[in-house]
């Protein structure tokens, strides 16, 4: 067994007690690092969550008063006269006006918003088409265009729904691969003790490297 003298001991015991330290603080940095990167992670995923929820609040709120508008004009309308009127509003954007007219019944001047006038076909090779529609059936075709109203608004927000449905889940997977990443690292105990275990890895390799040589 090899002896020391009293001044190569203290100096031993010295390298030790700075190489342990430098392990230590390196544990502790490391651990730090991994603790804040995974706190910056969930709170930059948090506000993406919120914001995403945010979003489909003030989507389902608007719906809500879109439907409900539709149900309110589709109980105002009541009479052919009536429907005559609204459908032309409700139609959706066509090259030329459209306009219902009731035989023996003046109606308002009713029509579709149409294009600029450079975009319309010539009038004149466009003969207007005659479509009779039973008077009757004029309040149940109303309340199909609003209930077509209807569905689109809900399609169009189930929609934006499943683009935020990605953007929670894409949130979250970060969150957890971060949460992965640090669990990984451990506790400042134990990436001390694997600092140390490799740090006496390469003593003992130093150590039969020297020995080797020697002989």
């Amino acid at each position: 067994m090899p002896s020391f003298t009293k001044p190569a001991l203290q100096i031993l015991l010295f390298t030790a007690a700075v190489a342990g330290l430098a392990l230590l603080a390196g544990a502790w940095r490391s651990a730090r690092h991994d603790s804040q990167r995974l706190a910056a992670t969930v709170a930059a995923q948090n506000i993406a969550l919120q914001q995403a929820s945010d979003r489909e609040k003030q989507r389902d709120q608007q719906l809500a008063a879109k439907l409900s508008a539709i149900q309110s004009a589709k109980r105002a309308v009541r009479t052919p006269q009536q429907a005559a009127e609204q459908i032309p509003q409700i139609l959706p954007p066509l090259p030329l006006p459209v306009s219902l007219q009731i035989p023996g019944i003046r109606l308002h001047q009713l029509t579709v918003p149409s294009p600029p006038a450079e975009t319309q076909p010539p009038a004149e090779t466009q003969p207007p088409a005659t479509v009779s529609i039973p008077q009757p059936d004029l309040v149940p075709l109303y309340d199909a265009l609003q209930d077509c109203h209807s569905s689109e608004a809900q399609a169009e927000a189930l929609q934006k729904d499943l683009t935020d449905e990605k953007a929670r889940n894409a949130a979250l997977t970060q969150e957890r691969n971060a949460a992965q990443a640090a669990a990984q690292g451990g506790t400042v105990l134990v990436r001390l003790k694997r600092a140390a275990k490799w740090f006496a890895i390469g003593i003992a390799v130093g150590a039969a490297a020297t020995a080797a040589v020697r002989h």
